[in-house]
């Protein structure tokens, strides 16, 4: 038998997280070193990463159940840019 679970993450003032986030996203590059080549041709990437206190709740569905779970912990957002492309958030987790 086949069953569904649907998890849903709410985020409270989510609007501080964003502003957060696209800040790490805009920053600017404080080196001037161009983009390097590796011996094996992998172009090198920047990354810059910030951790943010977050809370919530996450809400677990399945098809007789809902069962909603409050939670207040760190989460480490990374982002990346590759030569010529703009940052983009590349993976997120918590750290509890």
């Amino acid at each position: 038998m086949k069953q569904t679970l649907h998890i849903e993450a709410d985020f409270d003032k989510p609007e501080l997280l964003k502003s957060m986030v696209e800040k790490l996203v805009m920053r600017r590059n404080e080196s001037n070193k161009p983009f390097t080549v590796s011996p094996l041709h992998h172009i090198a990437m920047e990354t810059s990463s910030t951790e943010a206190y977050v809370c919530g709740s996450v809400s677990l569905n399945d098809d007789e159940n809902v069962i909603k779970m409050p939670f207040d912990s760190s989460f480490i957002f990374t982002c990346i840019k590759g030569a010529n492309k703009l940052y983009e958030v590349a993976w997120s987790m918590s750290l509890s």
